[in-house]
């Protein structure tokens, strides 16, 4: 079954934090065993499906009675039988994380283990740019070798001279934002996987906070901590996966039609196309010709952090015995 990638950009900086902490930082962001950032996908869907409710304009009570789409692709709330939606979501994973530079101001750097990881994810897409992209960044061939190794560029990366390394056919990353389209098209900084995630930790931000007592002015007691989040600037990728057939009533509600053969409740892939088609519609403000959208994801949302893009890279509909009725638009 065809899984769709999606690009995720902070426009501000993210923090998808774990609780508090016992170490340095008190509220850390979410990491993966190697101690590398991710941001889980239960974190992930869970701002997915409230984005759909905000959009839909049901907040509250029976939200999935007025906004049944949510509750057809997230799945049903507590309470509700109604059972798992149409997809999966999976873990977010850095792919470039900008980072500063003596000598550039900054760079997009990565590791060979984020690469290996993201190019795990994209086996299951038949997306072959990225996949091209991530590939040749970590197995480049004896001739691009040969080429790089002639025009690579040196920054000086923490006191360190690293090489930038080019990307090859790079558009889809480079036109994320404003910040990779000034850098990415330079090149990216690559990580050894025996320095990676401590040469990365230099890139997070750790911003000290605290809360004032209003009769007093003056600090609050025990009210003096430290947050971490991921830079503005921070490209990730993810999957959306169909998770088909698949009885949810509330998909019949939003094709309006009984779905599946023989008029049952269990979405099929015609309905999936369908179900998609009309939440990417939503999702993206009925832009012809749009491939992304804006939502908030994580803590600190009333402080302008965790603003991100997400780009939805759509090749074909799922494939049905009868063909495609999803029509879903190529990216």
């Amino acid at each position: 079954m065809t899984a769709y990638p999606l690009l995720i950009y902070a426009v501000s900086p993210l923090h998808v934090g774990t609780g508090r902490s016992s170490g340095v930082v008190d509220l850390p962001v979410q990491r993966d065993p190697f101690n590398y950032p991710v941001v889980y996908a239960s974190s992930f869907k869970g701002a997915l499906k409230s984005h759909c409710f905000i959009i839909q304009g049901s907040i509250g009570i029976e939200m999935c009675g007025k906004a049944p789409i949510c509750c057809c692709l997230f799945g049903s709330e507590k309470g509700d039988d109604t059972g798992s939606g149409l997809i999966t979501v999976t873990d977010l994973i850095p792919l470039f994380i900008p980072m500063p530079s003596n000598t550039h101001g900054y760079i997009y750097a990565t590791s060979k283990y984020l690469l290996s990881r993201a190019l795990d994810l994209l086996d299951l897409t038949s997306e072959n740019d990225l996949k091209s992209i991530v590939t040749n960044l970590l197995k480049p061939s004896e001739a691009q070798s040969t080429q790089a190794a002639a025009q690579q560029m040196k920054v000086d990366v923490a006191g360190i001279e690293k090489a930038l390394v080019k990307l090859q056919n790079g558009d889809a990353l480079v036109k994320l934002g404003k910040l990779t389209e000034a850098k990415i098209s330079n090149g990216v900084v690559i990580f050894d996987d025996n320095e990676g995630s401590e040469m990365l930790e230099r890139a997070y931000i750790r911003m000290t906070r605290n809360k004032i007592d209003l009769r007093t002015k003056t600090v609050a007691e025990r009210a003096l901590w430290t947050e971490e989040y991921l830079p503005q600037g921070t490209v990730m990728l993810g999957l959306i996966i169909p998770s088909i057939p698949k009885e949810n009533k509330y998909c019949g509600e939003v094709i309006g039609e009984k779905v599946g053969q023989g008029g049952s409740s269990i979405c099929d892939a015609a309905c999936y196309n369908k179900v998609l088609d009309k939440f990417r519609e939503q999702f993206l403000g009925g832009s012809a010709g749009n491939n992304y959208g804006f939502i908030n994801l994580g803590g600190k949302e009333t402080i302008g952090k965790g603003i991100i893009k997400i780009k939805i890279i759509m090749q074909d509909s799922i494939a049905t015995n009868k063909g495609s009725t999803g029509s879903l638009s190529k990216a």
